[in-house]
Formats: structure tokens, C-alpha cells, sequence
């Protein structure tokens, strides 16, 4: 029974643009960010009635690396799980995972997990990820500003393009939420912006839980379940706290997680722009599945 560790932010380019005329929606509110403990929020609404779409993402940590949810009546049909065909501006146009399903009081999404970001992975950032934690070329100001609509496509049977303008002022407002989480967990904001190096973890985080780890209780119901989880990491590598930011059926495996986590997980730690060792920290997912 393997237990995975989920890696994020991968993305991979698709497809051509689904045929068919594009169906442009204006916004009709302003951006709005949400400040949670856990968590920053950037929404925005496109359109009206039956063509409304809400557009949202969310980022746990400061990275490029964001969770995306659509949401509307446009939405709705018969979409099963699989990729969408999604373009920021004039980036290459990207196959995104989604899960269909449904938000608030039933209104329908498309809900894609932690792969999405504004441009593509390279090929060699994906085979850079073997390396346990590498980062990739950060995505610049300037592309954010480039970036000035989102291009729904694939499954949609017209494209939707929503006109987003330029979306520089929109991610700096997310940085500023981010800052505000680092600073909420205790971590050194100022010296994290110029980092020589992120912590590292010593070898494959997939072996941070074995199969033994799977909480009894859930193992005898056939429950899956997926934990995302952010440890402190202090000046020696070692984890110092382990913290829960999102959970399913999170009887049982949340203190698994932790458990496990904390036993076995070691880092290079961070440094800062001197090289000096700083406290810093490290999020990721974990899947149980059989």
C-alpha cells in the first residue's frame, strides 16, 4: 500500500485552443484578496447571470506556485476529471489537471490543485524536481504585467477569455499577503527575499512515511486521504514544528503526518544572501492511497 508524497507546482504545456469563437467577459468587481492564517486568496468576478465566472487562487507559502478554482454556470455539464486547456496572456498555453465539483451553496467549479502557474515548467525545471526541491526560474514582474486576460478552453465547447488587464498590481497584493503569513509564522521576511539557498530536504521526502504510517482506523475503512503540511525547519536542518494547513478526513492522519514528518524528515537548511543559516520552513502534500 504506497503512501505518496505529492510534489508540487508541476504543469505541462498542451494542445492547440479549443475551436470555436471566444466568449470575452469584462470583470465586474475588483480584485479582492483574503487574508487567512493559513492561506492568501485573490478572487475576482467576469461577467453576469448564466456567463458569470469567478476567478480565484489561493497560495499557501510565497512562490510562484498557485491553486486556481472557476466557478459559474459555465462551469456546469458534463466535464469529468481531466486537464483543462488554460493561456495566461501570450504564455504558451498549458494542460492543467482539474476536478470538477461544486463550491458554496452548489454553484459549480472546476477546481485545479497546487501544479498552476503563470508559464510552463521547462522540460528541464520538471526533471530538476528528482533533485528533491530545486527551485525554478521565479516568474518576473515584467510577465506578470505581460499577462493580461486567462483563456479558458478545453472542455469548455467555446473558449471564455476573461480580460483581466494587466496582472502585475494583482500578484504584488498576493506578495504582500504571503509576507504577512512568514511573518505570522515567525520567519525572517526580509532575509527570505534574498535567500542563497531555500532548506533543502536530505534525500527523497516520499520516504519521510511508509506504508506502517497509515492510520489503523482508516486503513480498515478504505479511506484515502491528502494532508498538506508545513514544518519549521530551524538553523541545523532538523524540523522544529509541524503545522496542518489542509486536510481531508483529517481524523487520524494529520497526527500521522506530523509524526511521521518530524521522525524522519532532515534539510539543508536555508541561507541567507551571506550564506548564513536562518530559520526558515518547508510545505508539501501528502496523499494516502492504497
Amino acid at each position: 500500500m504506497p503512501i505518496l508524497i505529492g510534489l508540487a507546482w508541476l504543469a505541462a504545456t498542451g494542445a492547440a485552443q479549443a475551436a470555436g469563437d471566444v466568449v470575452e467577459l469584462a470583470p465586474t468587481t475588483p480584485w479582492n484578496v483574503h487574508y487567512a492564517d493559513d492561506y492568501c486568496r485573490l478572487a475576482r468576478i467576469f461577467g453576469d447571470d448564466k456567463q458569470k465566472i469567478i476567478f480565484s487562487i489561493e497560495q499557501d507559502a510565497p512562490g510562484d506556485g498557485f491553486r486556481m478554482t472557476l466557478m459559474g454556470q459555465m462551469m456546469d455539464g458534463p466535464a469529468r476529471q481531466g486537464k483543462a486547456s488554460i493561456r495566461f496572456g501570450v504564455m504558451p498555453e498549458q494542460k492543467i489537471m482539474f476536478f470538477p465539483g461544486t463550491v458554496g451553496e452548489g454553484q459549480p467549479a472546476w477546481i485545479f490543485g497546487d501544479s498552476v502557474r503563470l508559464k510552463p515548467f521547462s522540460a528541464e525545471e520538471i526533471a530538476s524536481e528528482e533533485d528533491y526541491g530545486i527551485r525554478s526560474e521565479p516568474i518576473t514582474e515584467a510577465e506578470e504585467a505581460a499577462v493580461t486576460s486567462v483563456t479558458i478552453g478545453w472542455p469548455l465547447r467555446d473558449p471564455v477569455r476573461l480580460k483581466t488587464g494587466p496582472m502585475k498590481a494583482a500578484f504584488a497584493a498576493m506578495r504582500s499577503c504571503t509576507d504577512e503569513l512568514l511573518d505570522h509564522w515567525g520567519i525572517d521576511v526580509a532575509r527570505h527575499r534574498e535567500l542563497s539557498r531555500w532548506a533543502m530536504p536530505i534525500g527523497n521526502p516520499a520516504k519521510w512515511l511508509q506504508s506502517e504510517d497509515y492510520p489503523r482506523a482508516m486503513l480498515a475503512k478504505s479511506q484515502p486521504g491528502i494532508v498538506r503540511f508545513r514544518l519549521s525547519v530551524g538553523t541545523d536542518g532538523k524540523p522544529t514544528a509541524c503545522h496542518i494547513q489542509r486536510s481531508t478526513n483529517s481524523e487520524g492522519f494529520d497526527d500521522a503526518v506530523c509524526k511521521g514528518v518530524m521522525r524522519r524528515a532532515r534539510f539543508e537548511p536555508a541561507l541567507d544572501k551571506d550564506g548564513q543559516p536562518l530559520a526558515s520552513y518547508y510545505v508539501n502534500a501528502v496523499r494516502f492511497q492504497f
